[in-house]
């Protein structure tokens, strides 16, 4: 009798186990079919590891690329290029723009900041868990300005300028993305992910709750700041105080994909790369010969109105895998990667 009790226990608790992993897997798409569809025509740029985060500065005629090669450990120094839009294959948008400083440089998102003459580029650097704040010439080379730590800051992911030295950042778990805990606060979807605002002098805590915290950006006036939710797919949207920099959460979208960056187009509308199946990311992480599909997602919002969202590309993930990025200059749209050696530059159907 207490061999069978025992026995049944045992079959209990794996069965509840099993369940909780199919629920899991079924609650992040795992077993989704991703089709390719899109109505424009895009090129491969290759030669740029793990595209992760690219933000257009048209004053400049460039796209700014975050680059880091995943796969090569943990010493491995990134890269920040500076690419010429309307001339995509010049040697020069594969030279690192950063001069080798700082010296332990791991990029993730990125952010270009331009008032009058003052041109900034923010990089979230996970290799010091820090901010770091670059000067830009007209040709996209960049000075090493400002390197900005915190305590609390013990996973940064992105980062949107405010002003010259004044930004938020998201950090996505506290305990850290790499971390066994930090992993299984993504799968619970834990609420653990904040924004901090940092005025130029000190930071503060400016929104908590979030669903592993992830891409952010904000509208033209700074009046509205939007996060992405990785493990909630979904967008907070909040409502900003321009005086105070104070956000109060207006409403959260839901996304049929799991965000990763935000950019801002020309337009005001939301662009976002996103993963159809963000589990698949290790296992493509692991196996490079593997890939993950991609979506992006554009999203146009009209206050107090509940707005479709537009699925304006999607692909099994041939042409490119594990997307994280969708950034828009004119009719050009750029995707970028977490894993990929390339990008894509799309030409938006008229």
């Amino acid at each position: 009798m207490r061999f069978s009790l025992l026995a049944g226990s045992f079959i209990l608790l794996f069965a509840l186990a099993g369940g909780a992993v199919a629920y899991t897997l079924f609650s992040f798409n795992h077993f989704k079919t991703v089709e390719d569809r899109f109505d424009g025509q895009c090129s491969p740029v290759a030669g740029v590891a793990g595209p992760e985060d690219i933000e257009a500065a048209p004053s400049i005629g460039r796209a700014f690329v975050s680059s880091l090669d995943r796969r090569a450990g943990p010493l491995a120094r990134g890269a920040v290029f500076a690419v010429l839009i309307d001339d995509p294959l010049d040697a020069e948008n594969w030279r690192d723009r950063t001069t080798g400083a700082p010296e332990k440089f791991r990029p993730l998102g990125l952010n270009y900041y331009e008032s009058g003459d003052v041109r900034r580029l923010f990089v979230v650097n996970e290799a010091m868990k820090s901010v770091e704040i670059f000067d830009v010439t007209p040709t996209g080379d960049l000075a090493h300005l400002e390197t900005v730590t915190e305590r609390r800051l013990t996973s940064p992911n992105d980062v949107v300028a405010v002003g010259p030295r004044s930004f938020y950042v998201t950090n996505d778990v506290d305990s850290g993305r790499a971390s066994l805990f930090g992993k299984l606060q993504f799968l619970s979807r834990a609420a653990a992910g904040k924004i901090y605002f940092y005025d130029g002098v000190a930071m503060r805590l400016a929104a908590e709750g979030l669903r592993f915290a992830n891409g952010v950006a904000l509208n033209a006036r700074q009046t509205r700041l939007y996060a992405a939710e990785t493990a909630g797919q979904s967008l907070r949207i909040y409502d900003r105080d321009p005086e105070t920099a104070a956000l109060t959460l207006a409403r959260i979208e839901p996304l049929p994909a799991a965000p990763d960056n935000l950019t801002i187009a020309w337009d005001g509308s939301v662009w976002i790369g996103a993963q159809p199946k963000p589990l698949s990311v290790p296992l493509v992480e692991r196996d490079p010969l593997l890939h993950a599909p991609s979506l992006v997602i554009r999203f146009v919002d009209q206050e107090g109105v509940a707005t479709p969202m537009t699925e304006v590309f999607s692909d099994s993930g041939d042409a490119i895998s594990t997307a994280t990025v969708a950034a828009v200059s004119g009719s050009r749209l750029l995707i970028g990667s977490l894993l990929d050696d390339k990008y894509l530059i799309c030409d938006l159907p008229g």
